[in-house]
């Protein structure tokens, strides 16, 4: 119980940051978790905040969405209010 309430209050802190920033740095905020190992609780409060922040805005982020959520396997970048990869 207290966990969740503690999970609750850092996402809510995420969300706070997330709508402080441009377009361009929630993107950057996305490519930063493109091969991170990490996949421990927090990790997945932070991109579902950001998850959150970018449906919001009403951008397109089919590419990188599966049930689960924002699947961050490979850097993207804006176009046209959509997430596309980038060409390596």
């Amino acid at each position: 119980m207290y966990e969740e309430l503690l999970l609750k209050e850092q996402q809510g802190k995420f969300q706070l940051q997330f709508e402080k920033l441009p377009n361009e740095a929630l993107v950057e905020c996305f490519n930063k978790q493109v091969r991170c190992l990490g996949g421990n609780t927090i990790r997945k409060v932070y991109l579902d905040a950001l998850k959150d922040e970018l449906l919001s805005r009403k951008l397109d982020c089919s590419t990188v969405l599966n049930k689960c959520g924002l699947c961050p396997r490979q850097k993207v970048k804006l176009e046209d209010n959509r997430l596309v990869y980038l060409q390596h």
